[in-house]
């Protein structure tokens, strides 16, 4: 068994037909961290006892004959802030480290559910504030492309696993990009899903405003279309309910109808590096040939920002922290803080109204179009601790890098990060697909498209 390249849907088919066992694949999985984690320190916490077990459980499960579940056996790893029975949740942070919540996470448990095992977690910046994974708690991960650039935040530890094959399923949570930028660093797929469509519960409930949802990092189109299908669903008390499709998002994958795709390759003047471009302008071309109108245009994103950037800084100001706890947080955090602790009721009020209302205006766009084609970040991987170093100065870095990721947090759209090959100088570029309010199965079926196509095949990291 070559368990590093092994996809999700392979090795749930190995195990339901007894090629292997659920035991062997856990093994096969730590034996995975041990020769690769090292270098890039993507792994928090190893789930080793439990995960053993879980699989003889599974394995016992079959051999009483009773039928395999969909993701029967396949390992996946949670990010750092994601609640878990029997390991801590840190939040990333010096201030929360050893917290253990003792309960699962909606996402954990419906993933379970379907026969997958938690392995481990992953690292994540402190509170997944940062779209870079270099916490005080864990220092840097480090990109297997180049381990003198970044990952990629704050899922890095997630998009790392799923680079290297350390598992096939990995969770993350995306606020402003934090699954898709990892994900175009790392060379993988990443989804950001609709705002309900995963449920945050039952600890979290509305993160920065509903601009936090979870999604999955993988490496292939069809694995995350079978996560989406395990963890969607609303649960009982959940602010926002994204509809469920009738047909498996799996299903979509193996869809063809042609639609209307705008594609944009600069947004409000921010700088693109050519070869971001270069990668979108391929993905055009290619989804043209395969029968689809591309037009160039792009939404009006620009009035979203001033409210997003009030609405994420009360995000973090309302963890609730002691003196000492306060006095742990790394220094951008404690100026976010103070910052947040500033902001009266009625202008946060004021911002979330600003933000929706200004949201309809960019979703009216997607009434003419089905999709929209971009560049997922606007240049590839910077070199670790140099974007966002200026304490003060961080957003005008990250304005320009993420200036196509977080505006669809704001909207509440599904989005995902595609491979599009690498840069002249070896480093990943991903592109990104946006789809209609709750259409993942467009996302999905477009991600796949584009993942077939040939300037898009790349061989494994150098770390591999």
């Amino acid at each position: 068994m070559d368990y590093p390249s092994l996809s999700a849907l392979e090795i749930a088919n190995l195990v339901a037909a007894r090629e292997v066992s659920a035991a062997e694949v856990v093994e096969a999985a730590f034996a995975r961290i041990d020769a690769v984690n090292e270098p890039v320190n993507a792994i928090v916490w190893r789930r080793e006892e439990a995960a053993r077990a879980d699989a003889r459980a599974a394995d016992g499960r079959l051999s009483s004959g009773a039928p395999a579940r969909p993701l029967e056996g396949v390992p996946f790893t949670v990010k750092d802030l994601c609640a878990t029975t029997d390991g801590p949740m840190n939040l990333g942070s010096r201030a929360f480290e050893g917290l253990r919540p003792g309960i699962d996470a909606t996402i954990v448990t419906r993933l379970k559910h379907a026969g997958a095992i938690l392995i481990a977690t992953t690292t994540s910046s402190e509170f997944g504030a940062r779209p870079t994974t270099e916490s005080e708690l864990f220092g840097p991960t480090r990109n297997p492309w180049n381990s003198e650039r970044t990952s990629g935040g704050s899922s890095g530890g997630a998009g790392v696993a799923a680079a290297l094959g350390m598992a096939p399923l990995n969770q993350g949570s995306d606020g402003g990009g934090s699954v898709r930028i990892p994900a175009a660093c790392c060379g993988v797929y990443g989804l950001k899903t609709a705002r309900g469509r995963i449920s945050l519960g039952p600890i979290l409930s509305e993160e920065w405003g509903g601009l936090d949802v979870y999604g999955p990092l993988t490496r292939t189109v069809r694995d995350a279309a079978a996560f989406l299908d395990a963890a969607a669903g609303p649960a009982t008390g959940d602010p926002y309910w994204a509809p469920l499709p009738e047909r498996s998002f799996l299903s979509a994958c193996d869809e063809h109808r042609p639609l209307r795709i705008a594609v944009a390759f600069e947004r409000d003047g921010e700088a693109v590096d050519p070869a971001c471009t270069a990668a979108t302008e391929r993905a055009a071309e290619y989804l043209h040939a395969q029968g689809h109108t591309i037009v160039e245009a792009a939404p009006e994103l620009k009035s979203l920002e001033e409210s997003f950037v009030t609405v994420t800084t009360v995000g973090i100001g309302a963890i609730p922290l002691n003196e000492h706890q306060f006095a742990l947080l790394e220094p951008r955090n404690q100026l976010i803080v103070q910052v947040a602790r500033e902001i009266g009721a009625i202008d946060y009020e004021r911002a979330l109204h600003t933000m929706r209302r200004n949201c309809r205006h960019a979703l009216a766009f997607f009434e003419d179009y089905d999709a929209l084609l971009t560049p997922t970040i606007s240049r590839p991987a910077p070199a670790i601790g140099t974007i966002g170093s200026g304490i003060e100065t961080a957003w005008d870095d990250y304005r320009n890098w993420l200036c196509w990721t977080w505006p669809f947090n704001v909207t509440g759209q599904p989005a995902a990060s595609v491979p599009a090959g690498l840069s002249p100088d070896g480093l990943p570029v991903g592109v990104q697909v946006v789809g209609r309010s709750a259409d993942e199965r467009t996302v999905l079926m477009l991600s796949e498209q584009l993942a077939r196509a040939h300037p898009w095949d790349q061989p494994g990291p150098p770390i591999w």
